[in-house]
């Protein structure tokens, strides 16, 4: 039986030679990738770790930035609420002018035969220029009332909202005295 085996067996030329010598650079070439892209997944990697290092800086001069903004806006905010309180306060000023004089003249303005029996001067707390003027005349009539009035008048105020009540030898005269700026 070894014989009939061996009978069966047949001898065959190669059928196909050997490979290439181009094809031997193959696995060299696929080794040299595997090397390179390592060393580029390595520099992306490097890279990336400086891009977010990079992007912490500047996140952070950001945020300082920020920080500052706010800060200079709240200075700004705070220096306009003063400068707005301070032009109130010099409004005000402005309107409040000494009511001393007013006094004085209405005193002077008083003929003999008259007598301020109540005079009453009031500021509106809301429009400082605005002063209620209470004035009460024991004699005189409206004689006495228009010197007086002249003699505010000289003082540059201006009457508004004038009322005048006459009553038993007195009269009883209210108005609003506004400064009036010429």
């Amino acid at each position: 039986m070894e014989n009939i085996i061996h009978d069966l067996k047949t001898e065959r030329p190669n059928i196909s030679g050997g490979l290439p010598v181009f094809y031997k650079i193959i696995p060299i070439a696929f080794y040299l990738a595997v090397v390179l892209s390592c060393v580029l997944c390595l520099f992306f990697f490097m890279n990336f770790r400086h891009q977010t290092a990079s992007k912490e800086v500047w996140q952070g001069r950001l945020n300082a930035a920020n920080t500052e903004k706010a800060s200079l806006i709240g200075k700004q905010t705070e220096m306009v609420g003063t400068a707005q309180k301070a032009d109130g306060l010099a409004k005000w000023l402005e309107g409040s002018r000494p009511i001393q004089p007013v006094t004085v003249a209405i005193g002077r303005s008083m003929t003999k035969n008259s007598t301020i029996a109540e005079l009453t001067l009031d500021r509106n707390p809301e429009l400082p220029a605005h002063t209620n003027m209470q004035l009460k005349i024991n004699g005189g009539g409206s004689e006495q009332i228009e010197t007086t009035l002249d003699s505010i008048t000289a003082l540059n105020f201006q009457t508004y909202s004038a009322n005048q009540t006459r009553g038993q030898n007195a009269i009883d005269f209210e108005a609003t005295l506004i400064w009036n700026d010429k």
